[in-house]
């Protein structure tokens, strides 16, 4: 009986198989699946886009993202006082054009923080920065305000509206904090370091809760370390110690025969104990090593800054 059940629709079964592979074929290439396929928006949304635009893929895309764009910016507007307390760090640098930024990117969970997409979006947006930002000096710090107005990767909208939009995907508030930009000189080396990392290395860029960059020099061939070396070492102190300032290097030469009384609570930079070697001072490690630091700046993810309105 049941063979006979199963010859008696085995021509159904056939046709309707082999009318779901002509229809699959068919979607793949319809204006439908491509609009999918290059936006990524819901399949819903793609039919009512093309059906707005009578089929035009490329309006249907524009009216995409501005559709997505004010759903973004309304979402961000409900959710605009819920405090963003976790977040990340983002270090890029850009060989050619000598410069490096730490950006800060806020959000209210740690899971969030941890999510690919959030870390993704973090580092295009520390790119943008370096990218499109005016740098004047060899240091530019630069507050959430004028961050927003900066333009995006590809031109079409603001870092405010990337996050805008970004908030309206995730559902959670975000905020772009801060940013600081290294714009080094000829002969000047730049150190970095990056701690309490999320995650791993994402489309050049590195990530931590804590973050130092090091503008340094040498003043002649250093034979004990790289350049790089020396610059990750001092930048390891300023996310250890916390230096507030780098003080002053003294006119005189030190007598090396003389004990070093060093300062447990010691806030200047030089005449800090250095982390990497004990009961030396770092610019006793400098003058071993013919470096002179220039300036740096260290980040902590979420810290409390003068006139926060977080704090």
């Amino acid at each position: 009986m049941f063979f006979k059940l199963v010859n008696q629709f085995k021509p159904t079964l056939v046709r309707t198989i082999s009318e779901s592979k002509w229809l699959l074929q068919e979607a793949k290439s319809s204006n439908l699946f491509k609009l999918r396929k290059s936006t990524g928006y819901a399949l819903s949304k793609c039919k009512e886009a093309l059906e707005k635009n009578d089929g035009n893929i490329e309006a249907a895309s524009k009216w995409l993202d501005e559709q997505a764009q004010k759903e973004g910016w309304s979402k961000a507007e409900k959710l605009k006082n819920r405090q963003t307390k976790q977040g990340t760090l983002v270090l890029y640098s850009d060989r050619e054009k000598n410069q490096a930024t730490i950006v800060e990117l806020n959000c209210e969970t740690d899971f969030v923080a941890r999510n690919e997409k959030f870390l993704d979006l973090s580092s295009h947006l520390a790119k943008s920065i370096l990218l499109n930002a005016q740098v004047n000096g060899s240091k530019e710090m630069i507050d959430k305000e004028e961050l927003n107005k900066i333009k995006y990767l590809d031109q079409s909208r603001t870092l405010g509206d990337q996050i805008a939009l970004a908030i309206g995907n995730v559902g959670e508030n975000m905020s772009i904090r801060r940013a600081v930009i290294f714009n080094l000189k000829e002969n000047e080396y730049l150190g970095w370091y990056m701690h309490g990392s999320i995650s791993g290395p994402m489309n050049n860029c590195h990530f931590g809760k804590y973050g130092a960059l090091v503008n340094f020099s040498l003043t002649q061939r250093n034979e004990n370390y790289k350049p790089f070396d020396i610059g990750r070492q001092i930048a390891q102190h300023i996310v250890g110690m916390k230096p507030q300032t780098l003080g002053e290097m003294p006119a005189n030469e030190i007598n090396s025969d003389e004990p070093v009384k060093i300062d447990e609570n010691e806030t200047r930079l030089f005449y800090q104990e250095f982390l990497m070697k004990p009961n030396c001072r770092v610019l006793d490690f400098l003058n071993e090593n013919h470096t002179k630091v220039n300036d740096y700046a260290r980040l902590e993810c979420g810290e409390v800054l003068e006139n926060d309105e977080n704090k």
